[in-house]
Order: C-alpha cells, then structure tokens, then sequence
C-alpha cells in the first residue's frame, strides 16, 4: 500500500468516525462538572436521551436483559429472564405508578399499583384472574381486602365509617352473610336469595343481645332476646304480627 491510498483510507476511516459520533451525539450528551443553584459542586454526568435502551451482559448480546422504554403515554422498565420473556415490570402510564411480576406463563402474578391516589396490590391465579385485591379507599384511607374465585368476589374485608365489615358474596356480587362492628354494637346478617334479611343477631337488644328470625319477605316470625326482666321469645304471623310471645306480656 503507498502513502497515497493509506491517506485516503485513514481519511475514509475518519469520515466514518465523525458520522458515527455525530450519530451518537444525537443520543448521548457530556455534561460537565459545575455548580448547582445552591452554589454546590456537582459532579459531570452524562445524559441519553432515546426511546429504547437494552441492556444485555457482553458475553450474551443476543440477548436484552433489561429494556428501558419511553412512549406517549409513559416510562417502562423491563427485566427479561432466560426466555427472553418479561418477569418484572415497573411502569409509570398515564401517571399511574405500577410494578408487576409476571410468571413462566407470561400471565401477571402479583401487581402493586397506584391509581387516583389509592394504592392498591393484587395477586393472580391461573390465565391472570385476580385472585386477592388489597386496597386504600378514598381521603379516609380505609383498607379493603377482597378474596375472588376465577375473578368473582367472595369474601371482602373492610373499614367503614361506623366500623369493620366482613361480607361472604356469591357469584351475584351480593353479599350472602356479613359480620359488621360499631362503637356499641357487633351484627351478623345472613341474606337470602331475594337479597332479603333472613337471620339477625346483634347486641343492641332492650338488655343483651338478640336474634331476628324472619320471612322470606323480610318480618320478624321469632325473636329471641333479653328484655331486663329475663330472656323473652316472640312468634309472629307471617306479616310480623306477634301471635304469641314467653313469657306472655302484652
């Protein structure tokens, strides 16, 4: 090779490496050490600005390890395991924080997110069917604790504004019996079919507690409880008239 064609090649060479950096350029920025607005020094840094960036181990780079992604709508950053599947997801979309697990079947196992200010967590069973809900509900900041199957409700905890409340649903979304707490008083409902109250026992009787048996429609037919004088029993007609009552008293 004589001096004139290693020139020219060395200046190929170059021309190349400066559209290559001006390449880089676009993406990435030096930022020198300086002071802050409080007169502090700050360290040099660097700034990449892309939409997508892999991260992959230099004896493995076929394959991405760790995806950081910027779109319209939010920030994602994924961590891939062996099948090159996502196992952990954080997410801002929307302004909505959220951290998901995914599991082998690439189905959503376990996601703890942050909606309107409620923070919520949930666990998935089989094809991603919410399973467990664990919620913060409104400024007051009351807890709820739902138990699903295949994504129905049945069982659901919570706080409300007079007390603790623990409800059994069925596939209607209705709760079936519900255990309910105040500041005097303790209530255990169970419903029947039409949605109506069929058993009541509560403690807020004339003297004690006190159990409600009722119809289908809803009237009183026995009553059970403790009237100061003693325990008292009332039967009642099916329209909730007394028609009997131990001891008799008028």
């Amino acid at each position: 090779m004589n001096i004139e064609t290693e020139i020219e090649t060395l200046k190929q060479e170059v021309a190349r490496l400066r559209q290559e950096m001006n390449e880089y350029r676009q993406f990435i920025r030096y930022n020198p050490p300086q002071e802050d607005d409080d007169g502090k020094p700050q360290a040099a840094y660097i700034t990449i600005r892309c939409a997508i960036f892999m991260m992959a181990h230099p004896s493995d780079t076929n394959r991405s390890k760790i995806n950081i992604m910027c779109g319209e709508d939010g920030a994602y950053v994924a961590l891939l395991g062996k099948d090159e599947q996502t196992r952990l997801l954080l997410q801002v979309e929307k302004d909505v924080p959220e951290v998901s697990l995914l599991g082998g079947d690439h189905q959503y196992k376990a996601c703890l997110r942050m909606d309107t200010g409620e923070p919520s967590f949930e666990l998935y069973g089989k094809e991603g069917t919410l399973g467990v809900q664990l919620k913060v509900l409104g400024e007051a900041g009351r807890g709820q604790v739902g138990v699903c199957e295949a994504g129905k409700a049945r069982a659901v905890m919570k706080a409300t504004e007079l007390g603790g409340v623990i409800s059994a649903v069925h596939d209607d979304g209705h709760a079936r019996i519900t255990m309910a707490s105040a500041l005097n008083n303790g209530e255990l409902l169970a419903v029947t079919p039409d949605m109506k109250i069929g058993v009541k026992i509560a403690a807020n009787g004339l003297d004690g507690g006190f159990i409600t048996v009722n119809s289908a429609i809803g009237k009183p037919g026995v009553i059970l409880s403790n009237v100061g004088i003693g325990g008292a029993v009332v039967v009642n007609d099916h329209a909730g008239n007394r028609v009997a009552s131990l001891p008799a008293t008028e």
